[in-house]
């Protein structure tokens, strides 16, 4: 009994914090994380490969240096339009295509104050201010399948060792009221309608929106030993919003007693965040290029909004029985420190005559692994305390360091120009092995006197693994792989002032 009694005290410190922090998880610090290479349209037309080159307001979220380059004050806006799509797979089930909601973004818009000192070293000293994109969540993808296992396994883990009045109000609460879950011996283990060997019918529809949006403030300057210095602050807006709804059946009658069940997610996170980019660039006559720039972590403030539904029908004898429980609406603030990245970048001018243009790589490292949780910033619950060191110990164990390859180039011809790039993203993931994301881009411009507009195409391919419900024994958890093609097409004007 008394051994019975630690566990459960264990258990319940884990489980209570898990459920005030509905949310927090490995995925949660690598979503925001993760940057998708954006900005202006020339940038994003030469792979975001411009770590040694300047003169664009997409240069902020590359390497603030290259506003040293500009020699006149500007004004720039860019904006996109964003589709693509998912084909999902059940493990061992067919696979299922979902078309994502089209999106239209305001990629960029931003100002450049240009200035050339009289006196002393510098050459230029310019100013930038401006919001750019970092990223877009925007995704929808749905899968569906016949496989063993069910979702109850998890209301199950969450419920063992407690007392039904104990049990959360989130998911293990919800299953034992609507009949899901159900303690038969009274002794704090329940049992549910399914066997392990059951093959049940599931599928799931997960909707996804919202973007990191960053305030940026910059400053340039170009010295007389074709030195460029750059530094920059930026304040990143958060905005994430998804609804999943996971859905089990049973329409053969093969599983004694259960009919259907529906449970329904619904997450909203918002927050601000602060971080800082240091960077410098160097010419060598003028031809080659370096490049080298810094990115603190950012440093968030985010809040989770968070309900759930859980709908169970079963049949008891002859009679048809249906229950639908709501959850109360949950909030929780917490921090969350991302995680750091380093670019290294060469570059050279080309020039064919009539031709000129440019070549750039960069080569980013990115510190996964380094992100972390503070779940106590706004508690001093011990429980949340717990979880917060498990899970970070998790993020340290799941993600590690990725380095991120673009390759781009421009070519100039009169006021036209054409340009091309590619983009490597590191696998993030310590598990996985299948993660992997690749960017192909190209673009056109045009360019007069005090008047230029750019566009450019992007396409990104995505693989990688998603698991609808976790579970304490990982053999028996879905697994789901993600194929998607995500496009962008952004246009991006801006006036010499």
């Amino acid at each position: 009994i008394m051994k019975l009694i630690l566990s459960t005290l264990s258990i319940y410190i884990f489980t209570v914090s898990f459920n005030v922090s509905l949310s927090q998880t490995v995925g949660d610090a690598l979503r925001y994380s993760t940057l998708i290479p954006g900005g202006t349209a020339r940038v994003i037309g030469a792979g975001s490969s411009f770590g040694a080159m300047g003169g664009d307001f997409g240069v902020l979220t590359v390497n603030p240096a290259g506003i040293a380059d500009y020699r006149s004050n500007e004004f720039v806006f860019s904006f996109s339009f964003n589709s693509g799509n998912t084909d999902s797979q059940l493990q061992g089930s067919n696979l299922q295509n979902t078309d994502h909601s089209t999106q239209v973004n305001i990629e960029n818009i931003g100002l450049v104050f240009h200035k050339s000192p009289i006196k002393g070293p510098l050459l230029t000293s310019n100013f930038a201010v401006g919001l750019q994109q970092n990223i877009s969540f925007n995704e929808n993808f749905a899968f569906n399948g016949q496989t063993e296992g069910t979702i109850t396994e998890r209301f199950q883990d969450l419920a063992d060792g407690f007392f039904p009045e104990e049990l959360d109000n989130f998911e293990a609460g919800l299953a034992f009221d609507a009949g899901a879950i159900f303690d038969s011996n009274d002794d704090g283990f329940y049992e549910s309608d399914f066997v392990e060997s059951d093959i049940v019918n599931k599928s799931q529809t997960v909707d996804r929106s919202g973007q990191i949006n960053e305030l940026v403030f910059g400053w340039g300057g170009k010295f007389t030993n074709n030195l460029n210095l750059g530094l920059s602050i930026g304040v990143p807006f958060v905005s994430f919003e998804e609804e999943r709804n996971y859905f089990e059946n049973d329409p053969t009658d093969n599983i004694p007693f259960f009919d259907n069940l529906r449970f329904t997610e619904n997450l909203t996170t918002s927050g601000t965040g602060i971080n800082f980019k240091a960077g410098i660039g160097y010419s060598i006559k003028r031809v080659i290029r370096l490049g080298l720039s810094y990115q603190s972590p950012t440093y968030i403030k985010l809040e989770d909004n968070f309900s759930t539904v859980l709908e169970y029908s079963f049949t008891d004898g002859l009679l048809p029985e249906s229950f639908e429980e709501f959850s109360p609406d949950g909030i929780f603030e917490y921090r969350l420190t991302t995680s750091s990245r380093t670019r290294g970048s060469i570059g050279g001018l080309l020039d064919f005559g009539d031709v000129k243009g440019f070549v750039n790589l960069d080569a980013e490292y990115v510190n996964f692994g380094g992100s972390s949780f503070n779940l106590t910033a706004f508690s001093d619950d011990p429980g949340e305390a717990i979880f917060e060191e498990a899970l970070n110990e998790n993020i340290e164990d799941q993600l590690k360091s990725a380095v991120n390859i673009n390759l781009g180039t421009e070519f100039v011809y009169k006021k036209y120009r054409v340009r091309a790039g590619v983009g490597l993203l590191g696998d993030p993931s310590e598990t996985s092995g299948e993660d992997s994301r690749r960017i192909f881009s190209g673009g056109l411009g045009y360019r007069d006197e005090l008047f230029f507009i750019d566009a450019s195409y992007q396409i990104r391919d995505t693989e990688e693994s998603y698991v609808p419900y976790n579970l304490n024994n990982a053999s028996r958890q879905q697994n789901v792989i993600n194929e998607s093609t995500v496009s962008k097409l952004t246009v991006t004007i801006g006036y010499k002032l």
